[in-house]
Order: C-alpha cells, then sequence, then structure tokens
C-alpha cells in the first residue's frame, strides 16, 4: 500500500472557474481552467466558444488590467477560492491600435 505511485490526480486542486462577458452583446460564458492556464490559451478558447465581434480578435481586461497573453491566470490574481473573477472581452473594433495585449509583442 504504498502512496508513492499516486502523484497523478492533484491537478483538479488548481481548478479556477472564470466568467468572461463579451463588451459587444454582453453574452457571458463560464470557463473552468487550470490557474496556470496562459492568457493566450484562454482567447483561443474564446475564439471558438465566444467569438470576438471583430475579426482582429479582442483584449481581456481582468479588474481594470489588459491581460497579456504570455501570463498565467494565476499571475493576475485569478486563482482557486476567489470569489468575483469576471473578465470582460473587449471585442470592440478598434482595440489594437490602444492596446499592448496582442499576443504578437511576443516575438523578437
Amino acid at each position: 500500500m504504498s502512496h508513492s505511485k499516486d502523484p497523478i490526480v492533484s491537478t483538479h486542486t488548481d481548478q479556477v472557474s472564470v466568467t468572461v462577458v463579451r463588451k459587444s452583446d454582453g453574452q457571458s460564458m463560464t470557463f473552468v481552467m487550470d490557474e496556470k492556464t496562459h492568457v493566450h490559451d484562454l482567447k483561443m478558447e474564446l475564439r471558438i466558444r465566444l467569438p470576438p465581434q471583430y475579426e482582429q480578435g479582442c483584449r481581456l481586461i481582468f479588474r481594470d488590467k489588459v491581460l497579456k497573453g504570455r501570463h498565467s491566470l494565476k499571475h493576475y490574481g485569478i486563482k482557486k477560492g476567489v470569489n468575483d473573477q469576471a473578465i470582460s472581452m473587449d471585442d470592440s473594433k478598434d482595440w489594437k491600435s490602444s492596446s499592448s495585449s496582442s499576443d504578437s509583442e511576443q516575438e523578437k
């Protein structure tokens, strides 16, 4: 009865629930993800399940901060046990001109 072979199913403890609200029409969707999920992965999921109004995409805002793709949800304080984790999806047409949240900033 060795417990040393059981390091498999401990990932559910890091699951967080976030609600993303699309600014253009107020529609929302709740996601359950690992708190270590990167913002760019959430954006990719949003493009499939809650597509932005315009093709150039969206920026995500949480507690007045624009979320950058290279950071995890946990980096922004989105973690297990925290209530009111609503993320605003700004899918207005001109979001790119005023935002540095673009994933292209990772290019060197």
